[in-house]
């Protein structure tokens, strides 16, 4: 690895010095022709050569060569900015090109302009233009060709250009707004160095009210520059939310069933069950989508353990797989859930359209899926209030996570509902990064991104936790007990609102190997009191063990959501209960509400991507600005959150104090101290791997350096 990233730097150093030789002679180029072409008497015969050839090739146009040479030279020197040396080379022959046959229709055209020419190339090109499309459309051709290879050369945006031109009136005064705004801050700011500098000169006694104080405070650094210059109402902006027909239609809605069939089936399916001694009688069918379920009446003395226990003979005998037992104890029945011999693709489209969705009244309403009678499933986040997903790979984990956002989004503005989407694999949540519904707390609105680093993962949730307890002091100066009451205050008196925070951790297993402490601790303290202030909280993996699914992080996550998994322990650990390993994948799941004894089956809605960009464009189409005030209690950006290093530092010291006092070292004395085998192996590999202790080869005696330990003690004091 080493030897790898010291190529990649020898690599990088070349790619940069070869830039900055290509930008050098770009720049020397320019100058030089610029310098030819307006004084071609002064450039001697060289220059004069070259002046004479561009103009008979080029005509008038060969002034624009110096600027695109210079427009390389400022692509080069610009580190930022990637390379695309055939397209620019491509656009730069188009665009003087297409400015030479300009010229030569601007001489055709316009009497007063018989001193412009277009060199031996508006010559030949122009009489093609004027018989093929006219003088005046030819004309108008010839410009837009020119305009839009200047434009791809030059790296403009032509959707943003035609954006600013056409945006509202009222932006344009809000913009003007925060230029005031800016002017004034930065006349106080040099007013407020003056003041500092006056001050160190002459002291004065400090008389500063509680605002300034607080105000004072404030990390510079941590304050985005769109809150210091002022705070735009987002009410303003009339934003629309997705409508449904984005979406493919739901095929999952008209599926047909076959009366005969299930009849059939359901006749094999007693048979069966009277092959091995339990009678039953098949009550009621209700098919759906997916999966049928039939409803048995057992004999008297029939146990359903004993159903359950011929799952794998049943299956056989129905000739599928992933069957299911369930106690339906309402209709004191036993429910067999028998996936369909051909099933359709639940749609998310037809559960947004559903009266259930539409009727529901709250920001955070999910659509999960629909049930095994194929209905649509539509629960609410806030009243989980945090839910945790796992299932195995290609189970239909991640589409489920795209669900959910979708959810929302058809049911939130920016300024109601944010994200804080946390993605260790850095595959699934890169199409939501430009929505305005991104939030970090670690950033100001105009940065913020999907979070993919560990570190930085949990230096969002601990910033989190600040949020969570400003907002507390927040609302009890309002005497509101919980977010909805806040926000209904606000609106009495005219005040901001706050916006609810989702946070959706993609893979929590892959945070837990590096950060487990901290991430453990960020999200206990935010499951067991963020409810009330609007922070939710939505953990999916993949390996769903105890390590993982720790039992702090179980107490405080009543709502699960199991996909198929691998393994029964596997559904124990997720549902505390066996079923999930019984599962089809590929979206169907268990579902496991807050308060009940025993989870419903669902048949996830399946949402591609190409539905979710259209979606994602739709928002983005709208220009809504990305606001929040950023916190500003101090938390460390680049905190090493190494908890090996943690522990670590606190081993190695004690371990030196005991040595120098003992004059000795081992094992079982280090055990005796510090407790545990592993442990005490642990602080030998330390001291060994620091240079503190040694052991020569054919000895099996430690060998101590006192000074060393002496002189660490010592700085470390």
């Amino acid at each position: 690895m080493g030897k790898n990233k010291k190529a990649k730097n020898k690599k990088h150093n070349n790619s940069k010095k070869n830039r900055e030789a290509a930008a050098l002679f770009f720049a020397l180029v320019s100058f030089l022709s610029a310098y030819a072409f307006i004084v071609p008497a002064r450039s001697g015969i060289l220059g004069r050569a070259v002046s004479a050839v561009m103009f008979v090739v080029f005509g008038t146009a060969d002034y624009i060569l110096p600027l695109i040479f210079l427009r390389y030279f400022i692509i080069h020197i610009m580190q930022s900015v990637e390379l695309k040396e055939k397209l620019d080379f491509i656009w730069s022959v188009i665009c003087i090109v297409s400015c030479s046959v300009l010229f030569e229709a601007v001489r055709f055209t316009f009497a007063s302009a018989e001193e412009i020419s277009g060199g031996w190339v508006g010559d030949n090109l122009y009489p093609f233009f004027k018989e093929l499309f006219g003088v005046w459309l030819g004309f108008a051709i010839i410009i837009i060709i020119f305009l839009f290879s200047a434009a791809k050369l030059f790296r403009i945006s032509i959707s943003s250009c035609v954006y600013n031109f056409l945006k509202n009136p009222e932006e344009s005064i809000i913009k003007s707004e925060e230029k005031k705004v800016q002017n004034i801050l930065q006349v106080k700011k040099q007013e407020c160095l003056i003041q500092q500098k006056s001050d160190r000169a002459v002291p004065k006694p400090n008389i500063l009210s509680v605002q300034e104080k607080e105000e004072k405070k404030k990390p510079e650094s941590l304050i985005c520059p769109a809150v210091k210059q002022t705070k735009v109402d987002s009410k303003i902006f009339d934003y629309k939310l997705p409508a449904a027909d984005l979406l493919k239609n739901d095929s999952a809605a008209d599926f047909e069933t076959d009366k005969d069939e299930l009849l059939e089936r359901a006749e094999l399916l007693r048979t069966t069950l009277a092959d091995f001694d339990i009678g039953a009688e098949v009550k009621d069918i209700i098919p759906g989508p997916v999966v049928t379920r039939y409803d048995l009446v057992l004999s008297p003395g029939i146990r359903i353990q004993t159903v359950s226990g011929i799952i794998d003979n049943i299956s056989l005998a129905m000739r599928t797989a992933s069957i299911r037992v369930v106690s339906i104890p309402e209709k004191a029945v036993v429910g067999i859930e028998v996936p369909n011999p051909s099933g359709t693709i639940v749609g998310l489209r037809g559960i947004l359209e559903s009266t259930a969705f539409e009727s529901s009244k709250s920001l955070l309403t999910l659509a999960l899926g629909k049930t095994t009678d194929g209905s649509g499933y539509v629960t609410d986040l806030a009243s989980m209030p945090h839910l945790l997903i796992a299932g195995a790979t290609g189970s239909g984990k991640s589409v489920g996570i795209h669900t959910i956002i979708l959810s929302i989004l058809y049911k939130a503005r920016p300024d109601e509902v944010k994200f804080m989407l946390i993605d260790p694999k850095r595959v699934e949540m890169p199409i939501y990064r430009d929505i305005p519904h991104i939030y970090n707390p670690c950033t100001c609105a105009a940065d913020a991104d999907i979070i993919t680093g560990h570190r930085e993962a949990a230096a969002a949730l601990k910033k989190l936790v600040n949020v969570m307890d400003e907002r507390y002091t927040k609302f009890a100066k309002e005497m509101a007990r919980n977010i909805e009451d806040y926000n209904s205050k606000m609106v009495e008196t005219g005040g901001e609102k706050e916006f609810y925070i989702v946070v959706i951790i993609d893979e929590l297993a892959d945070l837990m190997i590096v950060v487990q402490k901290e991430i453990e601790d960020s999200i206990q303290r935010l499951a067991q009191m963020a409810r009330a202030v609007g922070i939710h909280l939505i953990l999916a993996t993949q390996r769903p063990s105890v390590n993982v699914i720790t039992g702090i992080i179980k107490a405080n996550f009543p709502a699960r959501l199991s996909f198929q998994t691998t393994s029964k322990i596997d559904s124990r650990v997720i549902l505390d209960m066996l079923g999930a390993e019984c599962l089809m994948g590929r979206g169907d799941m268990l579902f496991l509400p807050p308060g009940e004894a025993r989870p419903a089956r669902l048949h996830g809605a399946y949402v591609s991507l190409k539905e979710a960009e259209k979606v994602i464009s739709f928002i983005n189409g709208q220009n809504f600005p990305r606001l929040y005030e950023p916190v500003v209690a101090e938390v460390e950006r680049n905190v090493s959150f190494n908890a090996a290093e943690e522990k670590r530092t606190r081993d190695l010291i004690p371990a030196l104090k005991l040595i120098n006092e003992r004059k000795r070292i081992s094992q079982d004395l280090l055990k005796a101290n510090f407790g545990g085998s592993a442990r005490a192996t642990n602080i030998l590999s330390i001291l060994e791997t620091e240079g503190f202790i040694t052991k020569p080869e054919g000895t099996n005696k430690w060998q101590i350096d006192h000074d060393k330990i002496r002189q660490y003690l010592e700085e470390t004091k």
